[in-house]
């Protein structure tokens, strides 16, 4: 038997090493992940040759290729799920950090997103713009950076956002990099009162009269915040400065710094927000507010210079922090709660300042064709919060009265509105261009699609909103100042007559404010009325021979005395009304009379000289002359009538007609003989002398019918309590 070897023995006899070595090595078959797609439908072996494999090519002479997405177990797919699965954690996390990090709002903003099934990429994509997270994307050039940051928002230490134009380089350093950050968020709102149940109620005194029409911030959002202790959309300034406005609509002793002088009505708060403000310079959005709210207040307590300056910061301010300007395409820095706030906020602040214009007679400070912003969104769940009457009873139940408060698509009424006043201000105290009769039916058409227009919660109802109500009127008066300073003229190509626009305007006007007065009474209502009856009662007075006349001026005069418990500024009104009378010599209705006698002395105003007013309205003797004051006193206390000064003076009594403009030979009287070479007077808007009727014929203006009662009270007589023609 042939002996067996072992394993690991080897054969080394020529013979083995020789057979070994010419026999060919076997190659095992390479594993392949997936088949190309031919050798799949035939079920042929395939060896996955790259970018075709043996058998299609060699064998089959056919077309080879693969479907690269097929199998999961190749590398390729296998790296786009880790980095899709990356991205999602990615953006999970972006999103977990936002939430933990924002406030209320903008949390319900997000889960609102997110359960709207909108892409999680695309929403931490916004958040990681809006949260201002590193950006990787690489180095970038100089010139690549100053192009990005000139005419941006810049955005400093504390966050506020203000806006460099392109000639300047502030913007090109944060405030970061320039200063260090001090930011103080006070615990306690005020320093004025620690009853925070007399606050709680000032607070719904405001927001259930003031804040519907005029609103200068989000309501819910400073409530959040106040609530909260943040100070992003609260501060102690804000507080301070909306409390001293509430404090007008209560008759609580607290709301007054000195309990028993209801004069002294918000006081205390207001000497705190003014010590506030002198204290931090800062401009940021709440102090922006605060200072239009404070402006309000200084003018319903007949300081109208003061509240015009307050006015015109809180512009400046606001131009500061670019609020007027639209970020969408730069808005990486603002979340979207910020950007719908700077809306509110700047269309609060415009409405307010083409209502100082149109009520003090001077240009607006800020021209529609520099706003790019959006008006604010409607957001129906904070539209259709029930508003209720609110007194210092508490809660009032006035059928009819509850319904949908409608805020923000009011304020979006008003921006429109005060759009077309805004370019209406600038037409008559800053013209470009002649001024025609055409351009003055122009301007009436956009009033009147404006009005058109309204939506249907806008519309007057039974029992309407005070801010609905207020917003009617607003629009009649501001129709009624268009026509107003052409009362003595005709327009040549049309039927419409400015004289009747005026009257109907004045009518309605005090008509709506008579509803007011008939639904809420009038102890409440927001300072424009005093605007609105002062405009109306000057065109009644005009009008005294006409019975209806003299019933909407009796109402007119009785409602400017009843809000004098409330604003200043509306004694102040009824004043000017009276002295009115006694310059142009019109004999009052009997109820209109007794109302003057009962009218305390007027409180000192901030009306500059008459000689050198450029207010329209500043000429008027509600305030003798200095150097006849202390006389004038006397004599009213031994007279008890307190316009003595007036019909005492040296002045000849004048006519309804100097008070408006006329083109014509022998009629010719300016605003105001002080006004005749000023800036801000009808001849310059209409760029002509006012003895070219050629000219004038042209621009489609004609006199008015002679006998006119507006041209002149003497026409009329006043016998045994009765107008009557002469």
């Amino acid at each position: 038997m042939r002996a067996i070897r072992p394993k690991d023995e080897q054969d080394d006899s020529p013979s083995a090493l020789s057979t070994t070595s010419t026999l060919p090595r076997s190659t095992k078959r390479r594993c392949i992940s997936s088949a190309c797609i031919p050798c799949r439908k035939r079920k042929s072996k395939c060896d996955g040759g790259m970018p075709n494999c043996s058998t299609c090519t060699a064998v089959y002479q056919t077309p080879c290729f693969y479907d690269v997405d097929s199998d999961h177990r190749r590398k390729a797919a296998l790296k786009r799920d880790i980095e899709a699965l990356k991205g999602q954690n990615d953006a999970l996390g972006i999103i977990v950090a936002s939430i933990r990090s924002s406030t209320d709002a903008e949390v319900a903003e997000i889960v609102q997103q997110i359960r709207a099934d909108e892409d999680l990429d695309g929403i931490a994509e916004s958040l990681k713009k809006n949260v201002m997270l590193p950006d990787r994307s690489g180095a970038k050039s100089a010139e690549g950076e100053l192009s990005n940051f000139i005419g941006r928002p810049s955005i400093d230490a504390s966050g506020v956002v203000k806006h460099f134009g392109h000639t300047s380089s502030l913007s090109l350093v944060s405030d970061g990099e320039r200063s260090p950050m001090h930011l103080q968020i006070s615990d306690v709102w005020t320093r004025v009162t620690r009853d925070s149940a007399l606050v709680e109620h000032l607070l719904s005194i405001y927001f259930c009269w003031a804040h519907p029409y005029y609103i200068l911030f989000s309501k819910e959002l400073f409530l959040d915040d106040m609530a909260k202790g943040r100070s992003k959309y609260c501060s102690p300034l804000l507080v301070n400065a909306l409390l001293a406005v509430a404090c007008a609509y209560s008759d609580r002793p607290e709301a007054r710094e000195i309990p028993s002088d209801p004069r002294t009505a918000g006081d205390h708060f207001f000497s705190e927000a003014k010590r506030l403000l002198n204290e931090d310079e800062s401009s940021n959005l709440t102090t922006v507010q605060a200072l239009a709210l404070m402006g309000l207040r200084e003018a319903s307590c007949n300081r109208d210079s003061s509240g015009f300056q307050y006015a015109g910061r809180c512009i400046r301010m606001l131009i500061e922090l670019g609020l007027h300007l639209s970020f969408a395409s730069t808005s990486d820095k603002i979340s979207p709660t910020e950007l719908e706030v700077r809306r509110i906020t700047f269309w609060g602040c415009f409405i307010n300042d083409t209502t100082w214009s149109i009520c003090i007679g001077r240009i607006a400070q800020l021209p529609r064709n520099a706003i790019s912003l959006d008006l604010p969104n409607v957001i129906e769940q904070h539209e259709q919060k029930i508003w209720r009457p609110y007194t210092d009873h508490g809660w009032v139940a006035i059928r009819g009265a509850e319904q949908p408060i409608l805020s923000t698509i009011l304020m979006r009424a008003m921006s429109s509105l005060s759009e077309i006043v805004n370019e209406t201000v600038f037409m008559f105290y800053a013209p470009r261009e002649r001024f025609t009769s055409k351009k003055l039916l122009d301007f009436y058409a956009r009033y009147t699609r404006w009005f058109n227009n309204l939506p249907d919660g806008l519309r007057l109802g039974k029992v309407p909103t005070p801010h609905v109500i207020l917003l009617h009127a607003y629009y009649h008066i501001v129709v009624m100042h268009l026509f107003r300073p052409f009362l003595k003229v005709d327009l040549t190509n049309s039927k419409i007559s400015p004289r009747d626009i005026c009257t109907s305007c004045a009518s309605n006007g005090a008509s709506l404010i008579g509803t007011y007065r008939q639904i809420y009474g009038l102890r409440r209502i927001p300072l424009i009325a005093t605007h609105i009856l002062l405009s109306t009662s000057i065109i009644h007075l005009l009008n005294l021979p006409n019975p209806s006349s003299a019933q909407d001026l009796a109402l007119s005069i009785t409602c400017l005395r009843e809000i004098s418990a409330n604003h200043v500024f509306a004694n102040r009104s009824l004043h000017i009304v009276i002295a009115l009378s006694h310059k142009w010599n019109i004999h009052l209705p009997s109820e209109v009379a007794q109302i003057a006698y009962d009218l305390p002395p007027e409180v000192p105003t901030s009306l500059p000289d008459p000689q050198g007013s450029e207010n329209g309205l500043a000429y008027l003797p509600s305030m003798p002359d200095n150097s006849q004051q202390q006389d004038n006193v006397t004599k009213d206390a031994t007279n008890g009538f307190p316009f003595s000064a007036v019909v005492n003076s040296p002045r000849p009594f004048a006519t309804p007609a100097d008070m408006f403009w006329s083109p014509f030979p022998d009629h010719s009287v300016p605003l105001q003989a002080h006004q005749q070479n000023g800036p801000m007077d009808i001849s310059a808007m209409l760029d002509v002398p006012n003895s070219n009727w050629d000219q004038l014929s042209r621009d489609g203006f004609r006199m008015a019918q002679l006998g006119d009662p507006v041209l002149g009270p003497s026409e009329y007589t006043h016998i045994n309590g009765h107008w009557t023609q002469a």
